[in-house]
């Protein structure tokens, strides 16, 4: 059975989700934050400091992900399976970003040109997830409508294959 969801309930669902990918975004950009202040040579390589940032700057944003889900599904906001599959998906978004960013430096674009590809490399998973969500969304209505055009349409014909029907208009 599909629950309906009044307007109300959608703006709400969307203003959660527009949360969660500012979240992502702060903690992919303080990731990026730290290689432009080793870039720029605020923090030089020192050894254990640059060390210990590297991983930091790498484990954050993913803890960060676990923390905002996992208390989601706690608080009861989202199903475990929900929750896991939102934290999934924005792993692999955040890896991406993380990525993408790490290959402008790589090639030697620089730290700070490092943040707008990243950013854009998560604007474009996005904004495939949301186009190959629409078309499930519009394919699974298009089946409903369907079976229940089938559904009508046998009703009819049972309702005409009634000896009383038949009687009534003879």
């Amino acid at each position: 059975m599909e629950q309906k969801l009044t307007f109300q309930d959608l703006v709400t669902k969307y203003k959660s989700k527009q949360q969660s990918t500012l979240v992502d975004s702060i903690a992919a950009g303080l990731s990026l934050a730290d290689e432009v202040s080793i870039d720029l040579g605020v923090l030089g390589d020192s050894g254990l400091l640059t060390d210990a940032l590297e991983v930091v700057s790498f484990g954050v944003p993913l803890a960060l992900i676990a923390v905002t889900e996992g208390g989601r599904v706690l608080m009861g906001r989202k199903t475990k399976t929900a929750g896991l599959q939102d934290a999934a998906y924005r792993v692999v978004k955040t890896g991406a970003a993380m990525g993408a960013g790490a290959v402008a430096v790589g090639f030697g674009l620089g730290a700070l040109p490092a943040i707008p590809v990243a950013m854009g490399a998560r604007m474009a998973l996005e904004k495939y997830r949301n186009t190959a969500l629409t078309g499930r969304r519009v394919a699974q209505r298009t089946q409903r409508l369907r079976a229940l055009r089938e559904q009508k349409q046998q009703s009819v014909v049972a309702w005409q294959a009634l000896p009383e029907a038949e009687a009534e208009v003879s």
